[in-house]
This record gives structure tokens, sequence and C-alpha cells, in this order.
């Protein structure tokens, strides 16, 4: 199964980079100023940033330019940091005023993507993209937009010109894996995979997606190594044990499935795959023991989130 959604909270590493750009500790350092508001304007708490910058921005005309840029992104990434994206908004669009700077135009991208406001996202990334050619992340940031938007070749487009930008992060690759696996272009997705697990081994979402190609290829061994590794590298993954747990399955080993499922329940109590999976296995268990030979389907595809 093939889940497509936004979340600004796990966004694909590109993504990430783009939504957390101006956010949590980092903050835009100012020349030194008399204000005493900038010392909690620079502040890692988003509630103490709002209200240094608030303080400096009540008399943004007495600073200077660098000064007015900084106050208004600090305060909108405290903001975007607080899940309050109308604010931030509008005061990526009160720093832009003041200098139509690239990376506040990706910044205030990331802000109405998190929205959900995907045309006005994909507005600024092509802003941001014009001023700076060569920017993967703001690239990589509307491929995700197009794709949430159901446009999965202007998406490509964009992850290959990411490609051709970043030889080292494994996040176009892996993006450019997503849209194989989504096309059920398996044996791409899994070079594209592969390529990415290359550069970074423990990536998770990599791990899960080459398992889940493989699963589809009903080479279960395959699919179960990268659904444990997946697990070795984050034990609480939810989506990596159903995984696994659906793999254990389609090799009719119930047992283990069944403490899959309920391992994955122990993450995400809501996750209905993994609930109606051990009470699946719990009942062809408890056939087995009667001596009756049970009949099970495993579940047709993994579990696969393309953030």
């Amino acid at each position: 199964m093939f889940s497509y959604s936004f979340s600004a909270a796990r966004a694909a590493a590109a993504f990430a980079l783009a939504a957390g750009l101006l956010t949590g500790s980092q903050a835009f350092a100012a020349p030194p100023a008399l204000n005493p508001g900038w010392k909690l304007c620079k502040s890692t708490n988003p509630d103490e940033r709002i209200a240094g910058c608030t303080q400096v921005i009540a008399e943004i005309a007495k600073e200077p330019k660098k000064n007015q840029l900084a106050a208004y992104v600090n305060r909108a990434g405290a903001y975007q940091a607080k899940g309050d994206y109308a604010h931030a908004i509008e005061d990526y669009g009160k720093a832009l005023e003041v200098e139509a700077s690239a990376v506040v135009l990706f910044a205030r991208g990331a802000a109405e993507h998190a929205k959900g406001d995907l045309d006005a996202a994909i507005a600024d990334y092509g802003k941001a993209i014009a001023k700076d050619k060569k920017n993967a992340a703001a690239f990589m940031a509307r491929a995700s937009a197009w794709r949430v938007k159901g446009e999965a070749d202007k998406a490509l487009a964009d992850i290959e010109e990411a490609l051709k930008l970043d030889k080292k992060s494994p996040a176009p690759l892996a993006a450019r894996a997503n849209y194989y696996h989504a096309k059920g272009d398996h044996d791409h997705a899994i070079a594209d995979y592969s390529e990415a697990l290359k550069r970074d081994p423990k990536l998770v979402a990599a791990l899960i997606g080459r398992g889940g190609c493989y699963y589809a290829k009903a080479e279960y061994d395959k699919a179960l190594a990268d659904f444990d590794a997946a697990v070795k590298a984050d034990a609480k993954n939810a989506i990596a044990l159903l995984d696994r747990a659906n793999a254990w399955r389609a090799k009719k080993d119930f047992e283990r499935a069944k403490a899959d499922y309920e391992a994955a329940l122990a993450v995400k109590p809501d996750l209905a795959a993994a609930k109606k999976g051990a009470d699946d296995m719990g009942k062809i268990i408890a056939k087995k023991a009667t001596g009756a030979a049970p009949a099970d389907a495993a579940p047709a595809g993994a579990e696969h989130e393309h953030n």
C-alpha cells in the first residue's frame, strides 16, 4: 500500500531541510544592536523568540536592514516551529519586503507547504530556484509538493534536477525510487534505493522502500533482510515492524508475524493493519493447535509512506 502524505514533522530529508531551515534552534544572527529584545529574538525557545522579536519589531524602523530581516525571519521561524503557519507566512512576507532572499522564499514555501497551500508553496519554491538555480533542496521541496498534488511527472523532473546538483545526499535517489515504486517499476526502484543506501546505509525509509519492492516481487527473504535492518536502525518504527510481520506471514511463520504485529501496535496502538494482522494470526495459530491446516493470504503489498 502506498500512502502519499505530507507532515511538517516528518518530511523527506530534503524537504525537512526546507521546513526546518529557519525554525527550532536555528535563527538568523543579527548585527550588534541596542534593543534589549535581541537577546530573546535569538532564543532557541519559540515563545521567547516571538516575545523578543516582537519587541524589536515594535521599533523596527530604528534597525538597519540586516536587523530588520533577521527580526522578521526569526519570529517567522518561531511561529513555524509552533505550527502557526499563518503568522509565519505573514512574517516571511515582511522579510521579503526587506530583501527578496532565496532563503526566505524557500522558508515561506515550506510554511505554505505545511499549511497545505501547495500552489503558493510551488510558486515560492520556483522563485527561490530562479534566484538560486543550484538549490537542490528547493527542487526536492517542490517535488514533494508536486507529488502531493498528484503531478508525479513534474515531481520526477524536479527530483532529476536535484540529482544533478547533489551527488552526496541519499534523498534525491530515495525520492526517485519512491516514484518508481509507486509506478510498480520495482527493479528501477530497487536500484535507486540501493544507491541511496550506499550513501546512507541506515536510511530507514530506503530500507523500508526497498523491502517493499522485494515483497511485491515475492522475494520475501530479501524483504525480511531490509525490514529487519530498518527495525534495527529504528526499533520504534511501526511501519517497519508491520512490514516485517507481513513478510513473516507471507512465509507462513505465523508466530513471528504475530509478535511483530503486536510490536507495531505497542508503538502505534491505532494502526488498524497491525490490529487486524495480530487478530488474524491469533485465529490461525489457534486453528493450527487443533491440527487443522489454516488458509491465509498475506497483504498484497508492504506499507510505505512517501513523504
